[in-house]
Order: structure tokens, then sequence, then C-alpha cells
């Protein structure tokens, strides 16, 4: 299941000098809040957090909160995790304290297993339509993904969400939804040449169109300069006439 235990620990200090003083010190900024909860300050343990988070790979958790001074541990999900844009350090946590009895939705991961004979004789290729879909399911029954075999699959079968078994909750991803395909590896390729041939159409009408473009300008251009003589022509022309008279 997806309930991971994690430690924090209680802040009173706020602000952003405060906040860089927590890091320093080798911890992370974060708050706790829910419908029913009112937001709480609280610091991580920056080694622990990273951990946990290497840990995830994507799947779906929820976190069983234990602090010092505290009897309950209440569960959350992990909101929301901001990070410096250049160097990718940690900097806040939100984390989003639910009910352990009602039920949530989520989005849980799918992962594939298996082989398939196709695939390994090369007669097929696996194509992903969608890799997680949603459900509503209790906390403590969360499933940390949800499992598809494709051994018994061959070329050109199909796997949609309502295909997949869910060890507990309710699927509510729309049913018709393809999670996966064995396609033919001439599809794989024709897909891809037409793709290259679409890119090639557009890249050579944009080319073709700066060609008119210069050309079109070039015109004007010389329009133009070919105006400005004749004017200056006339010009030169009514200025003689003047001297003469």
């Amino acid at each position: 299941m997806g309930l991971l235990e994690l430690k924090v620990h209680s802040r009173s200090t706020r602000g952003k000098n405060a906040n860089r003083r927590t890091r320093a010190a080798g911890r992370i900024p974060a708050v706790i809040y829910g419908h029913t909860r009112q937001a709480e300050n609280v610091e991580l343990d920056a080694t622990e957090f990273h951990r946990v988070l290497a840990g995830l790979a994507g799947r779906s958790v929820i976190f069983s909160l234990s602090q010092e001074g505290h009897r309950e541990e209440p569960i959350a999900l992990l909101r929301e995790v901001q990070r410096n844009p250049v160097t990718d350090e940690v900097l806040h946590v939100d984390l989003f304290e639910i009910p352990r009895d009602e039920p949530i939705t989520v989005d849980v991961p799918i992962v594939v297993r298996g082989e398939s004979v196709s695939i390994k004789h090369g007669e097929a290729n696996l194509s992903h339509g969608i890799d997680s879909v949603e459900i509503s399911v209790l906390p403590r029954d969360l499933p940390e993904y949800l499992e598809v075999d494709i051994s018994p699959l061959r070329t050109n079968d199909k796997v949609f969400v309502r295909d997949l078994q869910c060890p507990a909750g309710e699927i509510i991803s729309d049913p018709e939804q393809m999670v996966l395909q064995l396609k033919p590896p001439s599809i794989f390729g024709l897909e891809e040449e037409e793709a290259a041939a679409e890119g090639a159409e557009e890249e050579g009408a944009a080319e073709a169109g700066d060609a008119d473009k210069d050309k079109e300008d070039k015109a004007d251009k010389k329009d133009r300069s070919e105006k400005k003589d004749r004017t200056e022509k006339k010009d030169k022309k009514d200025k003689k006439d003047k001297k003469d008279e």
C-alpha cells in the first residue's frame, strides 16, 4: 500500500529569512493543512524527505505523519513540492491532511508486467495510451499501482481501462480509454514516415512562403526605387523648365 511514515517537526518561525536558516540547518519548511484542519507550519528532515521522494518513482503515496508530542498520526497527501528552478533544491512542501475513513480520488500509475511472444519475436511493438488511472479508494487501501500483464497478448491486441483489475476502491477514469496496444512494426514505421512527411511538407510550405515573401519584398523595393527615379527626373525637368522661362 501507499502509506509511508514521515516525521515532521514543529516550526514556530516564519518568513524568507527564517526559511533560509531552516534549509541551511538541513531541514525543509513545510505546511500541513486540510478541510477541517488549521494550517500548521512544520519542517522536515531534508535527507529523509529526499530518500522518500527517490523511492516513490511516480507511485501514489499517502504519508502517516509522525510528530513528537502528538499521539495521533494524521495521514496526508503530498500536495506540492516547490523547487528552486535553477538548483532543483526543495524549497517548501505542502501536505494535505485527509480523513482516514473517507474515500479519496487519486491518480494511480499503471505498471506493465510480463513479456508478449509477439514482442519477443519482433512481430509487434508496445504502444502506450495512458500511464495512470483515477480511482476512488479509502486511504488505507490505496494501491501503489495497477498491473497489466501483457504475456497473453498478441499483435493488434488492446487493453482498455475497463480491462484493468483494481484490488480496492473503484476506477473512475473513462472505461473506454486505451491503456496500451501491441502494434505491428509496419504500422509503427508507417506512422513515423507519415509524421516525418507531414513535418517535411510543413517545413517546405514554410520555406516556400518565405521565398514568396522575399520575391514580393524585392518587387516592392524595385517598384519604390523606380517610382523614386521617375519623381526625381520629373523634379529635375520642372526645375530646368523654370530656369529656361
